[in-house]
C-alpha cells in the first residue's frame, strides 16, 4: 500500500516569537486522514505542535518512507516554512511528491508553485481534492477537475476553487492517527481564548461567511455561502469525544457560528437536551446578530464567553472601509447584555486602515477602552492578497511595497500622510498594554481570562513589550 504523510511545518523555523506562534488543530489533518486511509496508509507529523527541528521532521520522514506527502501552513505569515519543509522534503527523498494545502495556498497559490520542489497545491477545501488526487496517483483513475493547480508543459495551471457543498459527506476526523490526549490536554497558547476546561476540543460546525470586511479573507477561503453540519451528527460527534476521550470543553472555531442560526440554535438546544455538561466559548460572533433570546439559550447550554468582532470606534471606518454592519452604541449594550447573563466578552479592534486619520485610530482606541470588554485586542490592519482592503490599498497607493508587501502581522505595513507604520506598531501594543492592565481589577480579570497567575501574567507583558523595538519595525517598511 503507497504511503501519505500528512504534516504540520514548525512555525518555529521561522521565528520564535511567542506572541506570534500557537498550536494548530490537528483536526483538519485528521479528516483528510479518514477521507484518504483506504487509499493509502496515513501518517501525521505535527513538526510545531512537538516542535520539531528540521533534521528531526526529516528523520520521521526516512522513517516513514512516505510517496507522498501533504504540507498544510495556515496563513501567509508562514509563507517561508512552506519551502523550508518542501526542501526537507526532498532531501530525504527526491521522489517523493509534494502536496500543499491550507490557507497560505489557497490564496498564494502561484506564489507556491514558483517552488519547483511543491508537485500540486490544492486551491480551496482539500477533503475531496486529496482523495481524488491520490486515486489517480495510485490507482491511475481520472485527474481531478477542481481545486488543484500543477505545472504542464512548463506551465502553472490553475484549477477552479474547490469547496464542500454537503459537509455532512464528510467523515469525522480519525484522531487515533495521533496521540490526540497530548493535544486536548494543551492549550493552543496562553491568553484568554484558553479552553474552559481540559481535556477540550477545538471544532467548527459551518464554513464560509456572508459579510466581506473588507480586511478579511473568509468569503474567498470558505465562500460566502453558509454551509452547516446537520446539528444532530454534530452533537454525536461530540458524545462520543466525551466519552472516548473524556472531553470537558469546546473551543468553537467557525468562521461566524450564529449566522446559521437553526443550525446553532439547534446545537445549543441538543446540549441541554442530551446533558452534555460541557462548557465552550465562541471564537468568532457577530454581535450584532445577538438577541437576548439567544444569548440566554447559549448560557443555559453552557456557553462561558465570546469573542466579538467590533473592529473600530470609528463610523465612517465601519461602513466607508470595513463594510460591516455594527452599531456602536447597540454593540455597548450587547456586551453588557452579555456580561449580565455572566458570560466574558472579548472584543477585536484593528487599527491603521488605508486612508484612516490619526483622529480615526485615537477613537477606535477610545472605543475599546469604554466599551465594557473584559478584554481588547488590537490589531493592525494588513492588506492581505484577496480582499478589499488590499485593493483599497493599493487604489490609494499607500503600501510600501506596492508587489511583495513584508508579512509579520505584529507590524503596521500601511503608510499614511498623518501616521507611520511605526506609530501604529507602537501604539497597538502600548494601549493594548495601557487597557487591559490599567487597574488592579483589570490585571486580576486578565489574569483569570489567561488561567495564569499576575507574575505569569506581568512577564508575558514585558515579552510583549520589548518584542516591540524600534530595530524590528524599522526592518518591516
Amino acid at each position: 500500500m503507497k504511503k501519505l504523510v500528512l504534516a504540520y511545518p514548525n512555525q518555529r523555523w521561522k521565528k520564535t516569537d511567542a506572541n506570534t506562534n500557537w498550536d494548530l488543530s490537528p483536526s483538519m489533518l485528521c479528516l483528510l486522514a479518514a477521507m484518504v486511509k483506504d487509499i493509502v496508509e496515513v501518517q501525521i507529523i505535527d513538526a510545531h505542535f512537538y516542535n520539531l527541528s528540521i533534521e528531526e521532521f526529516k528523520k520521521q520522514l526516512i522513517e516513514g518512507d512516505p510517496d507522498y506527502v501533504g504540507i498544510s501552513v495556515l496563513t501567509t505569515e508562514y509563507a517561508e516554512i512552506l519551502d523550508t519543509a518542501a526542501a526537507a522534503i526532498k532531501e530525504t527523498n527526491p521522489d517523493i511528491i509534494i502536496i500543499a494545502g491550507g490557507v497560505h495556498v489557497t490564496m498564494e497559490y502561484k506564489r507556491v508553485m514558483e517552488n519547483t520542489d511543491i508537485d500540486f497545491a490544492v486551491r480551496g477545501e482539500g477533503e475531496y481534492v486529496l482523495r481524488d488526487l491520490l486515486q489517480y496517483l495510485v490507482y491511475n483513475k481520472t485527474f481531478p477537475e477542481n481545486g488543484l493547480v500543477y505545472r504542464k508543459n512548463g506551465n502553472i495551471i490553475a484549477q477552479n476553487q474547490a469547496f464542500v457543498s454537503d459537509l455532512d459527506s464528510l467523515p469525522w476526523p480519525d484522531y487515533e492517527l495521533i496521540k490526540f490526549e497530548d493535544y486536548i490536554n494543551k492549550g493552543p497558547r496562553i491568553g484568554p481564548h484558553r479552553p474552559p476546561a481540559y481535556p477540550y476540543l477545538m471544532i467548527a460546525g459551518t464554513r464560509g461567511c456572508p459579510f466581506g470586511c473588507s480586511f478579511c479573507q473568509v468569503e474567498t477561503i470558505s465562500g460566502r455561502k453558509v454551509r452547516h453540519r446537520n446539528p444532530e451528527d454534530f452533537i454525536n460527534e461530540l458524545i462520543f469525544l466525551k466519552e472516548r476521550y473524556g472531553i470537558k470543553s469546546i473551543i468553537f472555531v467557525d468562521d461566524n457560528i450564529v449566522m446559521a442560526k437553526k443550525f446553532f440554535v439547534r446545537v445549543l438546544e441538543l446540549f441541554i437536551e442530551k446533558e452534555l455538561n460541557m462548557q465552550f466559548i465562541i471564537g468568532a460572533f457577530a454581535i450584532f446578530l445577538l438577541t437576548d433570546e439567544l444569548l440566554e439559550l447559549m448560557a443555559k447550554a453552557g456557553c462561558v464567553g465570546v469573542n466579538v468582532a467590533i473592529e473600530s470606534g470609528n463610523d465612517r471606518i465601519l461602513k466607508e472601509v470595513i463594510h460591516k454592519p455594527v452599531n456602536l452604541e447597540d454593540a455597548k449594550k450587547m456586551i453588557g447584555m452579555i456580561k449580565r447573563k455572566g458570560l466574558f466578552c472579548l472584543a477585536n479592534f484593528i487599527i491603521g486602515f488605508p486612508g484612516e486619520t490619526w483622529a480615526e485610530i485615537r477613537e477606535t482606541i477610545h472605543y475599546a477602552e469604554i466599551c465594557g470588554a473584559d478584554y481588547v485586542k488590537i490589531f493592525v490592519a494588513v492588506p492581505l492578497n484577496g480582499t478589499k482592503m488590499r485593493d483599497i490599498a493599493v487604489e490609494l497607493g499607500v503600501l510600501p511595497d506596492k508587489n511583495n508587501i513584508n508579512v509579520d502581522w505584529r507590524y503596521a505595513q500601511i503608510v499614511s500622510d498623518e501616521w507611520t507604520s511605526r506609530d501604529v506598531s507602537i501604539l497597538r501594543v502600548y494601549e493594548w498594554d495601557r487597557i487591559n492592565f490599567s487597574s488592579p481589577e483589570r490585571r486580576k480579570r486578565t489574569a483569570e481570562l489567561w488561567g495564569i497567575d499576575e507574575l505569569g501574567m506581568e512577564k508575558i507583558r514585558k515579552e510583549t513589550r520589548d518584542a516591540l523595538t524600534f530595530e524590528s519595525i524599522s526592518a518591516q517598511v
